[in-house]
This record gives C-alpha cells, sequence and structure tokens, in this order.
C-alpha cells in the first residue's frame, strides 16, 4: 500500500469524522437523558375521563400511558358493555376494577401483561376431587429460542401465567386439563396436561399475517385488515438472506410488483440494480423518469446502501389510493423503507454481527483454445481471399500440444480471464442496541462492511489498483414521551463510502480479455533490445505484449494504469415534535418535522496513459509502456467538495470540477419541513381517520439552481366495523420546473373495500379471510428528461470571438442562436390508474392469496419533435425544431400475484412457500410519427413504434446464408445490401418492403421482446426443524431478449475491423459448403471484409429468460438453556449463498442473462458467506 495515502486526506475530512463523533455524544446524552425522564415517570398513575366508551379503547389508552399489554379474544369484546371511567392519579388496578365491573369476563395481571378471561358458573361435583397437579414446561420459537410473556391459561378457568424471560413457566391445574398458549404475532396452541406428562415443551410458529399488523403507507401508518391500496411489504429477516453489499441486489423475487435488473454487472461499489414498480409506462428514460421515488422514514433518500440492520420494513406502493398523496411524484409508484425503532418497556438488547465471505464472478465466458483459432483463422482468411499470412499445419499441431506459458517452444494458450481475475473476500460487521422504558423507545447501529475486487496483479504497484469498496454505516434512532400528549422523535443517520478503483475501467479490462487472442502473450520474453532497457524498470515483471492492433495490455491496465480513490459522506437527520389536541377534539394530533441532509466527498483519480506504439517493435511485438512525459504523481486530476456549505475548495493540489462522476451526484444539500394533521376516532362500530400534510423541500447540488417542491397531502378514510372501507387519498403540489401558474396539480385518488370474511353469514366459512378493493385515482410524474426548465428560453454562442482592441480576453461571440424552441406550456405526465384487488386466506390461514389487476393510462409524454425517424414536423424555415411538447400516451396494464402457504407437521417441523409472479405488458399509443410510405407505395407502419412495447427492439429478420456464389452474383447486381459484396455463406435479411434493397428505416421490424422483463417470479421457501432453519429464493424473468453484439456474438472482426478478436465454441457451427444444411452462424471473415451479420438482427436477438437460485441460508441456534449459562439470550449461526446456479437460454452464446449487449461488463458475483449472530 501507498502510505502517502490516508483515508482523511483533508481538513474538511477530518471535519465529517467531528460531525460523526459529535452526533454519537448527542446520541448517547439523549439516550441518557431519556432513561432519567423515563425512571421519573416509572410510578406515574392513571388520569382517565371518558363517557360510554368502548373497553377496547380504554385498552388502548391505558397501554398508551402504562406500557401494559392486553390479551383477549375479539369474541369477548362483542360482549363487552360501554364503560364510563373519571378517576385522576388511580392505580392499575382500580381502573381495572371499574372496568370489568358487571362485565360478562374478569382479568389477571402478570408483570405488564393483562389476560381477559370469561367468568364461568361454579361447576358442583360429588366424590373426592383429584388434586391439583403442577406443570412446569418451556415455550419456545421455532430457533428454540425462549419466549418471554406468552400466555399460559388453563381453559374453562380463570388460572393462567406466562412464561418469563427465558420462555419458562409453572402452574397449578386440575388433572386432565387443557393448557392453551397465545402470543401476539404467533398462532395460538393447545394442549391437555395431566399426571403423565408434567413436563412439557411447547413451539409457537409464527402467524403468516395479522389483522391487526400495521401497515406503512404514504406519510402514516393503517390497519393491514383497513388497507385497500396495493401494498406489499418484506422485513429484516428477508434482507438479511441476501449476502450483497448493495440492497436494491436483494430484492429480486421477493415483491410482487417490483422489476429489479442487475445490468450494470458486479463491480465493488456501483453495482447496484435497476428497480421498477410494474414496468414502465413512459419512454423516457433520462433523469430516472422511469423510477420510483424512494421515501425512507418520510424522506426522500436513497435506500441502496442502508445496511439491512437498520431496515425495518420495505414497501411497495402501487396504485394511486397509496401514491396519490405523493401527487407530481407518485406516477412511478413509491418505495417506502423504515429503519428500526426500540420498544417501549423493552430491555436492552444488544446484537453482534459478524460475516466474512468469498465472492466470484458468477461466470466467465469460454473461448476456443489457440488450435481453433489458428484453424478458423485459416477459413476466415480464406474466404476473404486475403493475401495474409496463415497458421501452419504444424502450428496448428504445435498449439495442441502447447502448455500455454511457451516454456515448451510450442507456443501460447493464454485464457485472459484467468489470468487477471480471482476470487475475493467481503466482511460485514455490525453492532446494534434496541430497547425502551415506558417512555423513551431506542435503537442505535453501527456497521462496517468491506467487499474486495476480483482483479489479480493488484499489488505490483505502490498503490493498490484493485477495485474494493468501504462503506460505514450509522443510525441513531430515538422515540420520547415527553408528556402524556406531548412526544419528541429525533434520528440520525451517516454513512461513509469509499471506493477504490484502477485507473482504467471495468469494461477495458474485460474487453482486452473478450478480444485479444490466446495466442499472443501477456508479458514479454527477456531481450537485449537497447529501445527497451530504458523501461524495462517501468514493469518489474517484464516487458508487457502491445502491437499496433493490439495496444493495451491487461496487466498494464490492471497494475500499472494508476489509481481512483472516491470518498463520500452522507449525513442525515431528522427532528420531529407532536402534541395531542385532545382539547380541540379527540383523537387530533398535529406534527412538526424537520430534516436536513447533506452529502460530501473527495475524488482523487491518478492516471497513467498506457499504449504500445509501432515503432517499438521487438521480435513481431510492440512494448506496452507509459506515455513519453506522464508520471502519475505529477499529473493528478481530481476535485473535492464540502456538501454542508456548498463552497469548493482545492484538495491534495487538484483541479476542482464541477460536479462528481456518472455515478453519484456531487456534492449536496437537501432540507425538508412538514407539518401535519391527523386525526383518527372510533364511535361504536364506525371509525373514521383524516391526515392534512404540508411539506417543503429543497435539494442543492453544487452551486446549480436549487430544485424545489412543495404543497398539500390530505386522507380521509372510513371504516365500519371492519368490513366497508372507504378511502380518499389527495395531492396538491409542484415544482419550480413548470411555468409560472402551471406549477401545481391535484392528484385525487379514491378507493374501497370489503371484507366478506367479517360478515355474519361467513363466520362458519372454511374462508377464514377474504377481502375485496378497489381504487382509481389520478397521479402525477416531474421528473421529465432533458434539461431544467424547458419552459424558458435558451441561446447557445457558436463560432469564434470577434476581438476589440488590444489582448485576447475582450472578445464578442461571433454568433449567438438561439437553442431549440421552449415549451411554453410545459407539465407534468399524468397516469390514471385502476386498481382491483383480492386477499384471502383459508384453511386456518395455512393458504394464502393476494391477487392485483390493474391498468395504467399515461398521457402528457414529452415527445420530441421531429420523431426519430428525422421527419420534420415544423418547417425549415423557422430555422430550428420545434420543442419537446407534452404529447405521448401509454397504456400500460398488468398483474401481481402472490400464493403463500405455510404450516406445522408435529411440534418441531414448519415450513412455508410462497410464490410470486408480476406481469406488466406497455403499449405506446402515441409518440408523434406520421403514417409512412415507402419509395414503392407500400406502407411501412410496421417500422413506427406506436402500437409497440417500450424498449421493443426493432433488427432486419434473418431470412437465410446466401447458399452459393449464384445467389450471392444476383444479390450483389441489385444492390440489395450495403455492406460490400456477399459471398455464400453470409446472411440475407427479408426485405420487409419488397423494394429489393435492405435499409434501416424500412425493413426493420420489431422482433422478440424488450430488455426489461415483462414477467418476473420469485420462489421463497423455507423450513424449520428445532434448532435448524433453510431459507431459500428462486428468482427469475421471461419475456425478454437481449441483442447480442461485439464479443458478445461475432467471430474475427469484433469492435472494429482492424482487431482480430477471439472466437467461442458456437462459432464452430459455421456455414461452410460442407455444413450449408446445418449451420447456425454465418461464414467467417476476418477483418478488412465489411461482412454484414454485424447489423442487430434476429440471427443474434437471443431469449434472456432465466431463473437462479438466487440465495439460500442455513441457520443454527444454539440452545437457549446453554446460552442461559453464558449470559446470552440467543446466538445463531449461519451460512448463505447468493447467485449459486442459473438456468437460461443463452447457454450457445455463452454470456450471463443480465448482461449487456456487448458483454464487456464486470461480472456479477457470487458468493459464499459464514456468519453469526450473537443477542444478549
Amino acid at each position: 500500500m501507498n502510505k502517502r495515502l490516508f483515508l482523511l486526506t483533508s481538513k474538511s475530512d477530518w471535519l465529517v469524522v467531528t460531525r460523526l463523533m459529535r452526533v454519537v455524544k448527542l446520541t448517547a446524552l439523549l439516550l441518557i437523558v431519556a432513561n432519567f425522564c423515563a425512571n421519573a415517570k416509572t410510578f406515574a398513575q392513571i388520569t382517565m375521563s371518558q363517557r360510554n366508551v368502548s373497553l377496547e379503547k380504554v385498552f388502548k389508552e391505558i397501554h398508551r400511558k402504562t406500557g401494559y399489554q392486553f390479551f383477549y379474544k375479539d369474541e369477548l369484546m362483542k360482549e363487552a358493555k360501554k364503560v364510563d371511567i373519571d378517576v385522576k392519579d388511580a392505580s392499575i388496578e382500580e381502573v381495572l376494577d371499574i372496568c370489568f365491573k358487571d362485565q360478562p369476563f374478569g382479568f389477571t395481571i402478570t408483570q405488564k401483561t393483562i389476560t381477559v378471561v370469561r367468568k364461568n358458573a361454579v361447576k358442583v361435583v360429588t366424590g373426592h376431587p383429584s388434586p391439583p397437579i403442577v406443570i412446569k414446561g418451556k415455550v419456545t420459537d421455532y430457533n428454540n429460542a425462549g419466549l418471554a410473556g406468552v400466555s399460559v391459561s388453563v381453559i374453562g378457568s380463570t388460572t393462567g401465567v406466562f412464561t418469563d424471560i427465558d420462555g419458562n413457566f409453572t402452574i397449578t391445574v386440575p388433572d386432565n386439563s387443557v393448557l392453551s398458549f397465545t402470543f401476539i404475532g404467533f398462532k395460538t396452541e393447545n394442549l391437555r396436561v395431566g399426571k403423565e406428562n408434567t413436563t412439557v415443551t411447547v413451539m409457537l410458529t409464527q402467524q403468516v399475517s395479522s389483522l391487526n399488523d400495521v401497515v406503512v403507507v404514504g406519510y402514516g401508518t393503517q390497519k393491514k385488515v383497513s388497507v385497500v391500496g396495493a401494498v406489499t411489504s418484506i422485513g429484516t429477516n428477508e434482507l438479511r438472506q441476501s449476502p450483497t453489499t448493495n440492497l436494491s441486489n436483494a430484492l429480486a423475487g421477493r415483491l410482487p410488483g417490483l422489476l429489479v435488473n442487475q445490468f450494470v454487472g458486479g463491480e465493488p461499489g456501483v453495482d447496484q440494480s435497476d428497480v421498477f414498480i410494474r414496468g414502465m409506462a413512459t419512454y423516457n428514460t433520462g433523469n430516472n423518469s422511469q423510477k420510483p421515488i424512494v421515501i425512507v422514514d418520510g424522506i426522500e433518500r436513497d435506500f441502496q446502501y442502508l445496511n439491512p440492520e437498520e431496515v425495518e420494513t420495505f414497501s411497495l406502493l402501487k396504485d394511486a389510493s397509496a401514491t396519490a398523496v405523493f401527487g407530481v411524484r407518485g406516477a412511478n409508484g413509491v418505495i417506502l423503507v423504515t429503519t428500526r425503532r426500540g420498544k417501549l418497556m423493552d430491555k436492552p438488547n444488544v446484537t453482534f454481527k459478524a460475516a466474512t465471505g468469498i465472492s466470484a464472478p458468477i461466470k466467465f465466458p469460454e473461448y476456443l483454445g489457440s488450435a481453433d483459432y489458428a484453424m478458423l483463422y485459416n477459413e476466415a482468411q480464406d474466404n476473404d481471399k486475403s493475401t495474409r499470412t496463415r497458421f501452419t499445419a504444424e502450428a496448428i499441431e504445435n498449439y495442441k500440444k502447447a502448455k500455454g506459458d511457451n516454456s515448451d517452444g510450442l507456443g501460447y494458450n493464454i485464457d485472459l480471464f484467468d489470468y487477471a481475475f480471482k476470487p475475493s473476500m467481503q466482511q460485514d460487521y455490525s453492532l446494534n442496541i434496541q430497547g425502551g422504558s415506558k417512555t423513551v423507545k431506542y435503537f442505535v447501529m453501527a456497521g462496517y462492511m468491506n467487499q474486495d475486487g476480483n482483479y489479480k496483479h493488484t499489488k505490483l504497484s505502490p498503490y493498490n489498483t484493485n477495485a474494493v469498496f468501504k462503506r460505514y454505516n450509522f443510525r441513531s434512532n430515538i422515540d420520547i414521551n415527553i408528556t402524556e400528549n406531548f412526544y419528541a422523535r429525533l434520528n440520525l443517520g451517516g454513512r461513509i463510502q469509499n471506493r477504490i478503483a484502477p485507473g482504467t475501467t471495468a469494461a477495458r479490462v474485460v474487453n482486452i480479455a473478450n478480444t485479444q487472442p490466446s495466442i499472443y502473450p501477456i508479458i514479454l520474453e527477456n531481450n537485449d533490445n537497447p529501445a527497451n532497457k530504458s523501461i524495462i524498470y517501468k514493469h518489474p515483471e517484464g516487458l508487457l505484449f502491445g502491437t499496433q492492433l493490439y495496444r493495451y495490455n491487461i496487466l498494464g491496465e490492471i497494475a500499472y494504469s494508476g489509481f481512483i480513490n472516491e470518498y463520500k459522506t452522507f449525513m442525515d437527520g431528522s427532528f420531529a415534535l407532536g402534541h395531542k389536541l385532545d382539547f380541540i377534539t379527540k383523537g387530533l394530533t398535529a406534527e412538526v418535522q424537520y430534516s436536513y441532509d447533506v452529502q460530501s466527498g473527495n475524488t482523487v483519480n491518478r492516471t497513467i496513459p498506457h499504449e504500445s506504439e509501432g515503432y517499438r517493435e521487438y521480435g513481431g511485438y510492440a512494448t506496452f509502456y507509459p506515455q513519453a512525459g506522464v508520471d502519475i504523481f505529477m499529473n493528478p486530476n481530481g476535485s473535492h467538495y464540502d456538501g454542508a456549505y456548498i463552497t469548493p475548495k482545492r484538495s491534495d493540489n487538484a483541479t476542482m470540477n464541477n460536479g462528481y462522476d456518472g455515478n453519484t451526484p456531487g456534492a449536496q444539500r437537501k432540507t425538508h419541513l412538514q407539518v401535519t394533521l391527523n386525526y383518527a376516532r372510533s364511535f361504536g362500530k364506525h371509525s373514521v381517520t383524516g391526515m392534512l400534510l404540508g411539506l417543503q423541500q429543497r435539494r442543492t447540488i453544487m452551486n446549480d439552481v436549487p430544485f424545489g417542491n412543495q404543497g398539500l397531502a390530505f386522507r380521509a378514510t372510513y371504516n365500519y366495523n371492519d368490513r366497508y372501507l372507504f378511502e380518499f387519498n389527495a395531492g396538491y403540489n409542484g415544482s419550480e420546473n413548470f411555468p409560472k401558474g402551471a406549477r401545481y396539480g391535484f392528484f385525487p385518488a379514491v378507493a374501497a373495500g370489503w371484507v366478506i370474511s367479517n360478515e355474519r353469514f361467513m363466520e362458519n366459512s372454511v374462508i377464514n379471510y377474504l377481502k375485496l378493493r378497489g381504487s382509481y385515482g389520478l397521479v402525477g410524474s416531474d421528473l421529465l428528461p432533458g434539461i431544467r426548465f424547458g419552459y424558458l428560453q435558451f441561446f447557445e454562442v457558436n463560432g469564434d470571438t470577434y476581438n476589440f482592441g488590444v489582448g485576447q480576453n475582450n472578445g464578442a461571440p461571433a454568433n449567438v442562436y438561439e437553442a431549440p424552441l421552449a415549451n411554453l406550456a410545459l407539465t407534468w405526465e399524468k397516469a390514471r390508474k385502476t386498481n382491483i384487488g383480492i386477499e384471502a386466506r383459508t384453511l386456518s390461514n395455512r393458504l394464502s392469496l393476494t391477487l392485483d389487476i390493474f391498468k395504467e393510462h399515461r398521457y402528457d409524454i414529452l415527445t420530441t419533435i421531429p420523431n426519430d425517424y428525422g421527419t420534420r414536423n415544423v418547417s425549415a424555415v423557422v430555422g430550428q425544431n420545434a420543442p419537446q411538447l407534452n404529447l405521448g400516451i401509454v397504456d400500460n396494464k398488468g398483474f401481481d400475484l402472490e400464493v403463500g402457504w405455510s404450516d406445522n407437521i408435529g411440534k418441531s417441523f414448519s415450513y412455508y412457500i410462497r410464490p410470486n409472479v408480476s406481469f406488466a405488458r406497455n403499449k405506446i399509443i402515441y409518440i408523434n410519427e406520421i403514417e409512412r410510405i415507402a419509395a414503392n407505395g407500400k406502407n411501412v407502419d410496421y417500422a413506427r413504434r406506436t402500437g409497440k412495447r417500450i424498449g421493443e427492439q426493432f433488427v432486419f429478420e434473418f431470412s437465410h446464408f446466401v447458399k452459393d456464389q449464384a445467389e450471392a452474383d444476383q444479390l450483389n447486381t441489385s444492390n440489395y445490401q450495403k455492406w460490400g459484396a456477399l459471398i455464400p455463406g453470409d446472411v440475407v435479411y427479408k426485405d420487409q418492403n419488397g423494394d429489393g434493397q435492405i435499409t434501416d428505416q424500412e425493413d426493420r421490424i420489431a422482433m422478440g421482446n424488450p430488455r426489461n422483463p415483462e414477467i418476473q417470479f420469485g420462489l421463497p421457501l423455507g423450513v424449520s426443524y428445532k434448532s435448524f432453519d433453510v431459507s431459500i429464493l428462486f428468482q427469475g424473468a421471461t419475456n425478454t431478449s437481449v441483442q447480442l453484439i461485439n464479443a458478445a456474438a461475432w467471430d474475427f472482426p469484433t469492435y472494429g475491423q482492424d482487431i482480430i478478436g477471439r472466437v467461442k465454441n458456437f462459432h464452430l457451427a459455421r456455414w461452410t459448403p460442407a455444413t450449408a444444411a446445418t449451420a447456425t452462424y454465418p461464414a467467417l471473415h476476418y477483418g478488412t471484409h465489411l461482412n454484414n451479420k454485424n447489423p442487430n438482427s434476429s440471427l443474434f436477438l437471443a431469449d434472456a429468460s432465466y431463473m437462479r437460485l438466487k440465495s439460500l441460508e442455513i441457520g443454527y441456534s444454539l440452545s437457549p438453556k446453554f446460552l442461559k449459562r453464558l449470559g446470552l439470550t440467543k446466538t445463531r449461526f449461519y451460512a448463505q449463498g447468493l447467485n449459486l446456479a442459473t438456468w437460461d437460454k443463452l447457454s450457445t452464446f455463452d454470456v450471463d442473462p443480465e448482461t449487456n449487449t456487448g458483454g464487456d461488463w464486470y461480472p456479477i458475483q457470487k458468493v459464499y458467506n459464514l456468519g453469526v449472530y450473537v443477542t444478549f
């Protein structure tokens, strides 16, 4: 390592660390103060005054004020009488005595839990009753960890106890009694006990879903039973199962409606996946126009580099009802991420995680060896009637026998991928503490992750040139109930990212491995050429190979091209104060929240351009060396910026650049102010809620004009007896990116639901839960492509300056002219969305189903004029093209489906399976295309994008291979194509318009499928047996095609006519006179032959459908009894795998199904991981 490089490279870096230390100190201080507050209020009494109120509402109020939990069956509450209560500083027992007076049931109190039980008449018995017996036992979860606070009661009596902190209990009961074990979030278990079984162990299994579970929605939460929008979510446990450094790579296959593609490859620090909700409904791609917005803890933020240990839930809002409150930002759907928080009346739980693993490329293409290469090379030269030197038969035979490194003098057979890449290590550590008292909840976490790159030979220089990514995460969430009606919330988060990479690009390295033939060396043998002696010291390994054709050497690119050191910091904080306004009206709450986010960074880029030059030839080779006058420490290029102050600063003598790089925006800061009024109240069987929210957001990137958003959000709901549900949502908001007077829009949505299973006629049905719901609404998207402020007219400068007077700096521009015309009526895209959904559970809640069918009509899509074919829609007299106008229309429809099954076999074995599938198909209705007529009068509307899908691939349709010289002569005479003279074995494309010629605009048709899949599916499943658990995820996609080009498909003329290239196994199936009937690849050509196989065509349009074994996790939890002796609560060891196996239809081309078109990408990673969780 180069000792010149330090993590903290400037004064501003120390400022970042100092701020983080202040955050840690502030968190610690708040925890101390909060606990003092908690202790001061521990013995507070209950004050309450309510008349004719339901018992359930009283229970909720007692829980809020004291932290006591209530356990009861819903059918008991149907028999409850309403109560009048007016107490001041009363004890819990006094309040409960009032509540349960004249009720048909009673209560028991154990620690902080109150159980409601039915009063039973005393049975008169004769004879001598059996003496009571003592039952001892333990209640565990599926990991054999003891469950504290489980209610253990005797059915038919008021006798009951609760398990202790380790899950143990002791209860005295009559012989032959039935014990009932109940716990929130778990299925109730009943067990008969008697003299024969006085010691028992009971394992509770988690419920698939509880109707009282809280679901996160836009700017709030709702009970699951009352949600009428299309919302789906997963939690921390699912995210933990994928050992990836980027959270987006853990999502594929887990959530119906979420489309995930990792087309960018797997390079550390830049391996994020693209995510879409319900496909795409706009053909614009710039400015993330197709992407959903991401909301983290109520604020628009990035989620990809969060630590999974700090995430509580990851949710999708998919329909208009769920996203209308986001108004002009909601058309593409919304991703909601909530981070973890503490729990009231919960002891501090400290959890430590340590994991380490090995990551390796998921696959590399396999190329033919030197012997096959030489044989096919000769054949290509013969086809071209070239005068180039051929490989001799002796040379080809030598290649067949050669070791590969030329140590035997028989030639080289180099596998560049094997030479340049290796498996690497990754580490992941985190420590968190979670807990709470009566008035305070807290969660604090710190994490560290390190991912090494796959390059070999990275320690030959005095600096590290591998691709390395390090990340440090910090999170502190604190909730404080200052008084009974006044609360505060403080969220603090921080992240430091450090990415190191070679001075070259991953694409360049892989390009060399894909194109440089195996017959050439990497390092030249020693020689005495004086011209080369002067540069030997530059490369201790020896002279690096290079020629005028192959000017870049793979070792030189990895080890001697310099380095990039990118350092970024992210800090976010939000503070909220809320107060109950019961003095105005019951159920009213006001809250104000302010957040401040800041991002800054420092990039150091030191590069040494390397390339060979023809005049340094030796033995047929040209050496690879640094360009003259280039020194890595003399020519720095970098940038530094500090988002907190938005002031350019010079760092390390680097040049200040206005911006970051292509992956992440530069320094920025963002403020968010939000004021909310919430109302929630029940009147018997009627429940109503309301929300009114106002927000203002401002984001500044570097010194650019700030981005601004502001507006209002509104929600009103009505719930009748958890049966009939109605909801109205609306957003009224806008941004500065539109003309004055047209910056705001109103986006309403309505939804309704019917919980059929709560009807009386369904009481004895085999269906446990059944809900129908539907929604319709309008939402918008202001993520428009192109320049900002498209409603303003810009001007451009062209030509040399005209100087006035003496000197060169006092000139005026030669001419100033109008840029593309402004759109004075610029507006946002709009989407009308319809959604119909059904949720059902049956067979004792073991079988579940959720189905959503949706349709979207997107209009006012910003559209370019003239269109893609260059047809001018305005007269040339105007002198400028027409502006982009809001003209486009796209329809999008499909469905999301998830089916689940979970069950137990005996008391120790449980399992689940939850397959899901998502389908979304769009259609371009209008994109400003005119009717197209070919020169021969034929209509060629098949070449238009109107009526096609977004991203559908327009290609030439492969017809056949030229069968003989006579056909070649006939086609060449008729000027059939533009790619040079045809020979037997070349490609013949279908003449779509029948004019006898192949042209780009009139003979390409839509074929195959878009690159983004229309269908994605997932198959999560898992089993647990005693202390073991296994989780598996299969994930895949179909209705997707990839157009392969360059090294992924072609033979010798790959990237240019001067590059010789490499050949794969499928090139052996090329056309020859002997294989004409069975050939699947055209005749081979070399270099200067302008053959016709290179245009995009159906010949290389491949089906990219696939299925992966995406993740596999096997865990083992140690016995709670053993851990108790060690002072631990839970310890779980686990082994994980990511991207373990792939089944696809691309084996012919030997590329990964998520590859880009040419295959020049850093490979996606396969990971094997070992880890442990320890809680104490």
